[in-house]
């Protein structure tokens, strides 16, 4: 069986439904993973290890009612590990769009995208690093922190969702959440060689996005294949009430 962090998103979601692996298991071999890189990558500009193997211990009793009853329904991504770009609202979370103006701001709601995907199942390990309010091509722009490329740490990881891209590459996050105004998630996700979606403007609700241009920004995402974006995007999209610019 090959380490926990490489698992694809479908097979991380095959062998936690079998039970051969908990989310608990897997969520905490992605922090421990971010522990020992992240000094380094910089992807990261909030972990939640406490709340993120909680709500895997959570998940994991929800397989184990499931199992004794498959009738019953579960939520497609129940007991995944993601990461969410920090222009993202998460409840109780900071949300700092990589800026020292809102450091110390905690939203009391979720984006609707977050909340899909809360609702799908999902653990979120923490918040990424991206240029302040998405400005930037490189992720060097953030007010604290500059994300390396895990290919190469001389090298940038492309921008502004620098640190969603480079978590999903190092394999610090079978997925992540990011932005796309001009180019935010499709030139990163090409600099750290993994796959990234900006959907159709008005496919993906904005609500909870902290906007650098709301007539263009989208929030799309990463993973290691197309496959594996598809699962997260199908369950993001939608209209939303919430977004008068949703379809």
């Amino acid at each position: 069986m090959p380490e926990l962090t490489d698992l694809s998103l479908i097979e991380a979601i095959r062998r936690l439904r079998l039970g051969e692996i908990s989310s608990r298991e897997l969520t905490l071999a992605y922090l421990e993973r971010i522990e020992h890189l992240d000094p380094d990558l910089q992807a990261f500009l909030y972990v939640d290890r406490q709340g993120a193997l909680g709500r895997a211990a959570a998940m994991d009793e929800r397989l184990t009612a499931w199992r004794s009853n498959p009738d019953a329904p579960l939520p497609p991504l129940t007991g995944l590990p993601i990461a969410v770009k920090d222009v993202l609202a998460v409840d109780g979370m900071p949300a700092t769009a990589g800026s020292r103006i809102l450091e110390g701001f905690k939203p009391p709601f979720d984006a609707t995208t977050v909340r899909r995907l809360l609702e799908a199942g999902v653990v979120i390990l923490g918040k990424t690093n991206t240029d302040e309010f998405a400005m930037g091509s490189s992720t060097e722009n953030s007010a604290y922190q500059t994300t390396r490329n895990p290919w190469n740490l001389a090298h940038v990881p492309g921008g502004s969702s620098g640190g969603s891209a480079a978590a999903v590459a190092a394999r610090l996050a079978p997925v992540a959440l990011g932005s796309d105004t001009g180019g935010s998630v499709r030139q990163p996700a090409s600099f750290c060689g993994v796959t990234g979606i900006k959907p159709t403007y008005g496919r993906v609700s904005r609500y909870g996005l902290i906007a650098y241009g709301s007539s263009l920004d989208t929030v799309g995402a990463f993973g290691r294949s197309a496959a594996d974006v598809a699962q997260v995007f199908r369950l993001m999209a939608g209209h939303d009430p919430l977004d008068s610019t949703s379809v």
